[in-house]
């Protein structure tokens, strides 16, 4: 019985231990996304930078202002929904005033409506300037998401170098390895495509993770409190 005691004692101890070593590492998780999302909310916060001054960054979600023209013999567009409508996020090459091509998001185009025909004003040929923000999208696909199909212009997820090459840009340009993803100003109703890339946001739940962990340490010394205190009473 004492052998018992023992080994329970160990046992508790050790996974108390575990336990709350997993809510202090938590807790440094915590900070470290709270320092995290400060960094992402000022960059979001601030005044849009240029094309050439967002190259010089290594920094995802920096909001860009650039001008120039659409080059609108090169769209692309890649598979996605709205509010439960299959469409395609419409993607154009932009040449811009600063002598940089970008691939821009514009938004949101209803399956039906894909043929430029059917969307009037969605190819402008005068001068635009675009507002938005950066992603370098480096995750790749998952396992079951299709192949792309560049022949048939249909991407199902981002390959940046692949989507350049499409293309056709001058290899003498100067080229932007992200991706400007134009951002909605509320006035987009009946637009296509509509612009409907939300900003980005980052999830913090370590907290509550850690509040988590502790609490089972607390149940797990109280359950090997319990049994020892039983087989102590047994003697």
């Amino acid at each position: 019985m004492q052998r018992r005691s023992a080994s329970a004692i160990a046992a508790g101890v050790l996974g108390c231990v575990l336990l709350v070593g997993l809510g202090l590492w938590q807790l440094q998780r915590l900070h470290w996304k709270e320092a995290l999302i400060a960094d992402l909310d000022s960059r979001l916060a601030a005044a849009p930078v240029s094309l050439a001054e967002a190259l010089d960054h290594t920094a995802e979600f920096l909001k860009v202002r650039t001008s120039g023209f659409f080059q609108n013999d090169r769209e692309m567009f890649l598979l996605a929904s709205e509010v439960g409508s299959p469409g395609w996020r419409l993607i154009t090459p932009l040449a811009s005033d600063e002598g940089i091509t970008v691939l821009v998001d514009r938004g949101f185009v209803p399956d039906e409506r894909r043929d430029p025909a059917k969307r009037p004003g969605s190819q402008p040929e005068s001068k635009v300037t675009v507002e938005g923000y950066i992603s370098r999208h480096p995750a790749g696909r998952s396992l079951f998401t299709p192949d792309n199909s560049p022949s048939t212009d249909t991407w199902y997820w981002w390959d940046i170098p692949a989507m350049l090459g499409y293309a056709r840009i001058e290899p003498s340009s100067r080229v932007a390895s992200f991706v400007l993803h134009v951002l909605p100003s509320g006035n987009e109703a009946d637009v296509v495509p509509k612009p409907t890339a939300a900003l980005p946001g980052l999830t913090n739940n370590h907290l509550q993770y850690a509040l988590t962990w502790f609490a089972l340490a607390v149940v797990l010394a109280a359950v090997t409190f319990t049994y020892v205190r039983s087989e102590v009473r047994r003697v």
